[in-house]
């Protein structure tokens, strides 16, 4: 969920960014700074974190013991490429978000 309402935040700054750009309105700029660092405090303090520790935290018990995080019986439901996309598409897309955005922490 947390990733989700950050991309949601992404979408959001970028949209404004845009349809604001050559407006000289004072405050649709001080709105869009404020959205600006709200992505940003919530890649540094919730996204990055979280996300990252439940990658590595999901895959270290996996390898220990599957049944506690992923029990064979959703084998039948939920095929294991799908299991692996979901679970390890944030550590992919994480790097790429730190990559292509201009953070400010």
């Amino acid at each position: 969920v947390i990733q989700a309402v950050f991309f949601g935040i992404c979408v959001l700054t970028d949209l404004s960014s845009l349809l604001t750009k050559g407006n000289d309105s004072q405050e649709q700029e001080r709105q869009l700074k404020k959205l600006i660092s709200l992505r940003d405090w919530m890649m540094a303090v919730l996204a990055f974190p979280i996300g990252v520790f439940v990658v590595i935290m999901f895959w270290s018990i996996y390898i220990y013991d599957r049944e506690l995080v992923y029990p064979k019986l959703l084998d039948n439901f939920i095929p294991a490429w799908l299991n692996h996309g979901m679970v390890s598409k944030m550590m992919q897309m994480l790097p790429c978000v730190n990559k292509n955005a201009r953070h400010r922490f």
